[in-house]
C-alpha cells in the first residue's frame, strides 16, 4: 500500500495489543500488510490533559481509545480528534468479554454513558449496554448480572478481555480501511468469551 492510513492510539497494555493486531491483521493475504497503517502512540493507560495538549494529529485518520476512561482527559482526547475530523474507536475491556464503539466526528458523544458524579465508568458502560438491549428488546442478562456483582467496585480488567478487544479492534480498522460499513455509536460492538446459540 503507498500512502498507510496513519492511526493513533492511546493506551498502554490494550494499546500495544491492538497496533499488533492491526499491523498483522491479514498476514496470509499480502507479504507487505504492515504497510496498510501508520501507528502513532501514546503509552498511557490514563491520560493527563498535558498528554492530550500535546498530542499532534496531524496527517490522522483514526484514533483508538484503549485507555482507562478514568478521567476527564480521556474524554477531551476524544474531543480533540473529533475537533480535527478524526474517528474515534473505544476499546474497553468487560473482563471476559469487549466493548467497542465508533464515534464520527459530529456523531452522538460517546461521553454521554458516563454522567457527571456517578459510578464507575464500566458500571455506567454496563448500564448503558443493558438499557439499549431492552430497549431493542435484546436483553444483555450477563451484563445485568455483571452490573449486580460489581455495583461497589470496578468491573475486573482480565487479559482475555484486552486479547479480545485488540482483534475486534483490528476486524474495525480493516473495515475502515477498506471502505466497508462499520457501525456507529450510539451502536457498537459487544463481544463476551463464549456465547448462547
Amino acid at each position: 500500500m503507498n500512502n498507510p492510513i496513519k492511526l493513533l492510539i492511546s493506551g498502554a497494555d490494550m494499546g500495544s495489543l491492538i497496533a499488533s493486531c492491526a499491523l498483522r491483521h491479514d498476514f496470509h493475504e499480502s507479504p507487505h500488510q504492515e504497510d496498510r497503517f501508520h501507528i502513532s502512540r501514546i503509552e498511557k493507560d490514563t491520560l493527563t490533559m498535558e498528554d492530550v495538549d500535546a498530542c499532534d494529529l496531524s496527517g490522522i485518520r483514526y484514533a483508538v481509545n484503549a485507555t482507562l476512561h478514568d478521567n476527564e482527559a480521556s474524554f477531551a482526547f476524544d474531543e480533540k480528534c473529533k475537533e480535527r475530523g478524526v474517528t474515534v474507536i473505544h476499546a474497553v475491556n468487560f473482563g471476559k468479554a469487549a466493548f467497542l464503539a465508533l464515534e464520527k466526528p459530529k456523531g452522538y458523544p460517546f461521553s454521554e454513558v458516563v454522567k457527571k458524579g456517578s459510578d464507575d465508568f464500566r458500571c455506567s458502560l454496563g448500564k448503558y449496554i443493558s438499557q439499549y438491549g431492552i430497549f431493542w428488546q435484546i436483553p444483555v442478562p450477563w451484563v445485568d448480572e455483571a452490573i449486580r456483582h460489581y455495583s461497589e467496585e470496578s468491573f475486573p480488567q482480565l487479559g482475555i478481555g484486552a486479547y479480545i478487544a485488540a482483534g475486534y479492534c483490528a476486524n474495525i480498522l480493516s473495515n475502515l480501511a477498506e471502505g466497508k460499513d462499520v457501525k456507529y455509536f450510539p451502536k457498537f460492538y459487544l463481544s463476551p468469551l463464549l456465547e448462547e446459540i
